[in-house]
């Protein structure tokens, strides 16, 4: 089996077995019991030889009696055996379950966000609830079943050789036929698992969609769309899924059918050696009994391969995630104070996606304590500015400095410990609001909750909630208004209490009058704290120390509000279309 497998599958058992050695004592255990579990079958049928040759030919009736306790006594300890093994290796399948769940994780808490726009999430999903579980299969149930009936077969090939040689070169004799047939569904298995494991993610992805955009759906009367997309992408997984049957269903009665042939041949064999006493009647019972006995297990070790695949496949995927290289962070600079500027130095940045640069030779400053404004149409580069500022990506030419230090330079937990982000898209936790608010904080200030959430509006529709603070949320805060959730986003901003502040069209999602409310707590907020706003209504940045027009990646004006207007350029036209629409 193992010469159909790939270059890497060897890396990947030896990665698999390293889990194990974590668990080795318990693995043991249960690998011993599942032996002791296969012995105590080899010795029911090795019973049948004293039996017929003893007990029924000879008539030794003493002898009979003895038989049921020792029957008795076999089964007994071979139910011990199957419990213990069994629990065993479930203790430590589910062990490398949970330990591949948290690295995977760890791994999407560390990536760069690069990845997170090439996969999708649905296949992100599927592979911490789906391919771990396929993993501990192959690493727990086929070491339980390769010990439990491979363990039966070899101990049943002992005997039928020390029994009778002739007759048990005669049944093996199929043995290369079988290992052909198994090698062939081998590859066969590892090709469609991975398309089952893809197609599974399909699976999630889709029906996420479906879930989270419940609302869209049924505004654009799309259920039968959606039912529609579901059934084809739900139908590929069943195509595959029967694939995979089809396979397991014609290779393990084809083995069976030829190790039936064998048996048939030894059987006829087995006439002569009778007739010439060189097996006595009790000998040609146990042959018979053990060679139909390997049917079964020889059965099982087939199927085995098919979880053996699916298995590989799935680990595969799971290492590759862990092992994608993690977010660059290799500045040592700690930020003690808040720099005294933040410069912008001719930055330009294109996506791995994107042929065109999103932004061109961008070169500004922003001092501390002041507020600079960014505004434009969409697509202009606003949030990317942001984006880069965070470090979720790096600049492709230029620089953006802290003072004199590049951000490159700064660790990249200090460099967000002293920025608070309130963007557009509001993500909540499926938690209390007090803990949405101090988001990350083992302990919870109350004083500087309540604080957070007065200066942010949100008090007052807090305080109605049935358990106030305590009051669940719902995922992504679906239990809220859009302007209750974009209140608990910027409360959860000012109880960080950061010295750089980005807002994003942090009011885009409120009405007017809870925008005048949020826009006095955040003046409040950005007095002498360094800000970047990206703005869509114009009318929120009016007292901004600094605009900055974008278009095409490019800066195209500057300055404060009045000159803006007097230059009457792109600023004074966006203004003059907004104060015409309000």
């Amino acid at each position: 089996m193992t010469d159909m497998l790939e270059p890497n599958d060897p890396k990947t058992f030896k990665r698999l077995l390293g889990y194990i050695k974590a668990h080795k004592l318990v693995f043991a255990i249960a690998v011993f019991f599942n032996i002791v579990y296969a012995l105590m079958d080899l010795a029911f049928m090795m019973s049948l030889k004293p039996l017929t040759d003893k007990g029924l030919v000879a008539g030794d009736i003493e002898f009979m009696k003895m038989v049921p306790f020792y029957i008795i006594g076999l089964m007994g300890i071979r139910s011990v055996a199957s419990f213990i093994s069994a629990y065993c290796m479930a203790w430590v399948g589910q062990n490398i379950v949970q330990k591949m769940r948290l690295q995977l994780i760890k791994s999407y808490s560390f990536l760069p966000t690069s990845f997170f726009d090439s996969n999708s999430s649905g296949q992100l999903v599927s592979k911490v609830t789906y391919n771990t579980q396929q993993v501990a299969s192959a690493s727990t149930d086929a070491v339980t079943k390769v010990a439990r009936e491979g363990g039966l077969i070899l101990g049943s090939i002992v005997v039928l050789f020390m029994t009778s040689w002739k007759l048990a070169a005669i049944f093996f004799i199929s043995a290369p036929i079988i290992a052909l047939i198994v090698a062939f569904a081998s590859k066969r298995f590892k090709k469609i698992s991975k398309n089952i494991q893809d197609a599974m993610g399909n699976v999630t992805q889709n029906t996420q969609e479906v879930v989270d955009g419940y609302k869209v759906i049924k505004t654009f009367s799309a259920e039968s769309f959606e039912n529609d997309r579901f059934e084809k992408i739900a139908n590929q997984n069943r195509r595959q899924t029967m694939k995979m049957i089809l396979t397991k269903s014609l290779s393990t009665p084809l083995i069976q059918f030829i190790a039936t042939l064998a048996i048939a041949a030894v059987i006829f064999f087995a006439t002569s050696e009778l007739t010439q006493q060189n097996i006595s009647p009790g000998d040609f019972v146990l042959m018979m009994t053990l060679m139909m006995g390997i049917l079964k297990p020889l059965k099982i070790i087939s199927n085995l391969n098919n979880v053996i695949q699916q298995g590989v496949v799935a680990a595969q995927s799971v290492f590759d995630v862990i092992d994608t290289p993690k977010e660059s962070d290799l500045g040592t600079i700690v930020l003690e104070e808040t720099p005294q500027t933040i410069q912008f130095k001719n930055v330009s940045f294109q996506y791995e996606s994107n042929t065109d640069a999103v932004l061109k030779d961008i070169e500004f400053e922003v001092e501390k304590g002041k507020t600079i404004a960014l505004v434009g149409r969409s697509g202009s580069g606003k949030s990317t500015l942001t984006n880069l500022l965070l470090r979720f990506y790096d600049v492709n030419k230029g620089s953006i400095k802290f003072d004199e230090n590049n951000i490159q330079e700064l660790s990249l937990a200090s460099l967000r410990k002293n920025i608070a982000y309130v963007s557009q898209q509001v993500i909540l936790f499926d938690d209390s609001i007090s803990a949405n608010i101090a988001y990350a904080s083992n302990e919870i200030d109350q004083a500087k909750l309540v604080d957070a959430a007065t200066k942010a509006h949100a008090l007052e529709f807090i305080e109605k909630m049935p358990q106030g603070f305590d009051t669940k949320i719902g995922e992504n805060g679906s239990k809220l208004s859009g302007g209750q959730r974009q209140r608990l986003a910027i409360a959860r901003a000012i109880y960080k209490d950061a010295p750089i502040i980005i807002l994003d069209e942090a009011t885009s999602a409120l009405d007017t009058e809870s925008e005048r409310h949020i826009q006095a707590a955040l003046d409040a907020l950005t007095e002498n704290r360094t800000t970047l706003v990206i703005a869509h209504r114009l009318s929120t940045i009016e007292n901004a120390d600094k605009i900055i027009v974008m278009d095409e990646g490019e800066i195209v004006e500057q300055g404060d509000h009045q000159s803006l207007l007097k230059l009457n350029g792109s600023y004074a036209k966006l203004h003059s279309i907004q104060f015409s629409e309000e």
